[in-house]
């Protein structure tokens, strides 16, 4: 987990490799709460409060792992680089969208409802998604709310 946690973020702050996107813009409204245990409860990502029908893209280029349903929920699962996988949850995936597709940062993964989940996993485990990714320079908000993103910024 460390040496993919190094090379992923040598890569991103290598001047050749483009930063992350936020996948969406809106307020977090639930944090990332890692489990005690591999089966343990926790929120193993950030649930961001969106609009519908706002696109969910990519925030890094990778290839589609999964698309699919897990517990009546709809996710899309993007391996960003090896033994890093990026997931996109409870959103309407995008129709064009298949397992095995490569996709670029910035490519449409779905719409969002009134949520969107973002979750990372580096060899298995997951990690705070924001922190890793480099999107956790956000802002505070009103009453405490975060801002992950806005309309066309990139880090």
């Amino acid at each position: 987990m460390v040496s993919s946690l190094v090379a992923t973020l040598l890569l991103i702050g290598s001047p050749t490799v483009v930063r992350p996107l936020p996948p969406v813009t809106g307020s977090i409204i639930q944090h990332f709460v890692a489990p005690t245990c591999p089966r343990c409860a926790g929120h193993r990502g950030v649930t961001i409060a969106t609009r519908s029908n706002q696109t969910v893209v990519a925030v890094l280029p990778g290839t589609i792992s999964f698309v699919g349903e897990v517990a009546g929920l709809t996710y899309v699962v993007q391996v960003v680089h090896p033994g890093v996988k990026v997931t996109y949850g409870w959103l309407m995936p995008n129709p064009e969208l298949l397992e095995g597709d490569v996709v670029a940062r910035g490519a449409v993964v779905g719409m969002a409802g009134d949520r969107t989940y973002l979750g990372v996993r580096v060899e298995g485990a997951y990690v705070e998604p924001l922190r890793y990714l480099g999107l956790g320079g956000s802002r505070l908000r009103g009453v405490g709310g975060v801002v992950v993103g806005r309309a066309g910024s990139a880090r």
